[in-house]
């Protein structure tokens, strides 16, 4: 009886001897995968880039660039604003569009009183030229106050435009340089030399580059080889012939604040 009974102990002891090498002999349990789900709830989105606003592109300066020639229709929503030599340029620049608001002996300091020539207004060329919209402003003022300090000029043609521009401010307001004077004009003395010309233009370059207008270079348009008006160009070493008001409008076609 005894000997039947270790016969019957022994399959189960070896059965548990068994179980237990297996349990020694077998590593740590490798960690469950999280399910899918799981894993993308807990890695973040990227954040998307944002999209740039649309901008204009930078002005590198005031000076007008050379282009290809526009026509006169250009000019039709263009004011010309100044003094005797605007007047000259409407009479034989030859440009078929654009308001000429303009006067004999106009300066920096009168244009608020005296009114424009040829256009039977009672009003100020100020106020004749803030009285409609414009897309572009021409302002030629200079040669009548080249006995003013030159900083005092800059600082009462500033505020000007500061008039103009409250008034106008979706117009580009183009500055154009004083043209320059014949060798023999410069000659006569300190307020009608070329130099005192040159120094007026730099005023008014800068002038430009502050308020935010654009300039247009009348002595690289006018000037002969030697930097002076040619003396068959001026009726008195100022003005200009008729032809010469040709070349300005010629200079103004190809000149111009791309649109």
């Amino acid at each position: 009886m005894r000997d039947k009974l270790k016969r019957s102990a022994v399959p189960g002891l070896l059965l548990a001897l068994a179980l237990l090498l297996g349990a020694c002999g077998a590593g740590p349990a490798a960690p469950t995968a999280a399910p899918a789900e799981t894993q993308s709830q807990t890695t973040p989105e990227p954040t998307p880039e944002p999209t740039p606003e649309p901008t204009e592109p930078p002005r590198l300066g005031p000076d007008l660039p050379a282009l290809y020639p526009v026509d006169d229709s250009y000019f039709e929503d263009a004011a010309f604003f100044g003094n005797s030599l605007m007047v000259g340029l409407k009479l034989y620049g030859g440009l078929e569009a654009g308001d000429f608001i303009a006067g004999t002996s106009a300066n920096v300091v009168n244009v608020g009183q005296m009114c424009p020539e040829g256009m039977g207004e009672s009003r100020s060329m100020l106020d004749v030229l803030c009285a409609r919209p414009y897309g572009k402003i021409y302002l030629h003022l200079g040669i009548n106050e080249i006995g003013f300090d030159t900083d005092y000029f800059a600082q009462l043609y500033g505020q000007l435009i500061d008039r103009i521009q409250a008034k106008q401010p979706d117009a580009a307001i183009i500055i154009t340089s004083l043209t320059p004077v014949t060798a023999s004009k410069s000659a006569q003395g300190e307020t009608f030399s070329q130099t005192r010309v040159l120094r007026y233009n730099e005023a008014l370059h800068q002038l430009a580059e502050d308020k935010g207008c654009y300039y247009l270079d009348l002595v690289s348009a006018l000037a002969g080889p030697d930097g002076f008006l040619p003396a068959d160009a001026s009726t008195d070493g100022v003005h200009l012939t008729p032809e010469m008001y040709e070349v300005w409008a010629d200079w103004m076609r190809t000149h111009y604040v791309p649109v």
